[in-house]
């Protein structure tokens, strides 16, 4: 019975200071998250494959990135608790994934760029609206108030993870414009065309300040 009562008051612990604490509770959460967002992603690719939409095809690939850099970002930040080396401090992880952030959103933006010129043209099965409605309305409140609360922690691994929220929460924003316009607007029309295109260089213009203070509020400690 004392063994067992102990086992519980180190739960109860546990549990209470992850409660207390911004940074546990964004570290807790995120490996069931990001099980989550496999899952959802997979249904973006089925869409994507029953409606042969190459838009949907790359913002798919987006979202897979996004899942790839919170793997990374634990991985860092488990090698970060183990290392002395200066060469694997949380500074550096977030400086590197600062730059992964640029890179992402570079490649965002050329994608932006060629369904401009070519335009969206492909309508979408009702069920992809729905299911990315009820995601990005949820995604970017909580998007936007965990970033807050992020930076108030001044801790490294908790921004980056807060941050690749927000990305995804961008671009789930940017494939469900473009289902509601292409599925109940003229979707050849100029209106669309340049919907898509001003909302998704609002998009890279939002990932390039969160990718450039990162590299900033870096350089800034190294100096």
């Amino acid at each position: 019975m004392e063994k067992i009562r102990h086992i519980k008051d180190f739960i109860l612990k546990v549990i209470t200071a992850v409660r207390d604490n911004f940074t546990m509770q964004t570290v807790a959460i995120t490996v069931p998250s990001i099980l989550g967002s496999i899952i959802f992603t997979s249904l973006y690719a089925l869409a994507a494959i029953w409606s042969r939409s190459m838009w949907l095809v790359m913002m798919t690939l987006f979202y897979i990135v996004t899942i790839l850099m919170k793997i990374s970002i634990l991985v860092a930040a488990g090698k970060n608790l183990f290392s002395w080396s200066k060469d694997n401090s949380s500074a550096v992880s977030y400086r590197k994934f600062s730059r992964y952030l640029l890179m992402f959103d570079i490649a965002l933006g050329i994608v932006v760029g060629i369904f401009h010129i070519i335009g969206f043209h492909k309508e979408y099965p009702g069920y992809t609206i729905y299911a990315a409605a009820i995601f990005v309305i949820g995604k970017i409140y909580f998007a936007a108030r965990n970033m807050i609360k992020a930076q108030k922690t001044n801790s490294y691994t908790t921004i980056a993870l807060r941050k690749v929220n927000a990305v995804k929460a961008i671009v789930s924003a940017l494939i469900l414009q473009n289902a509601v316009l292409s599925r109940f607007g003229p979707i050849y029309s100029n209106f669309t065309r340049n919907s898509n295109s001003v909302s998704g260089t609002i998009a890279f213009l939002i990932i390039l300040f969160m990718s450039i203070g990162g590299l900033y509020v870096t350089r800034k400690e190294r100096s």
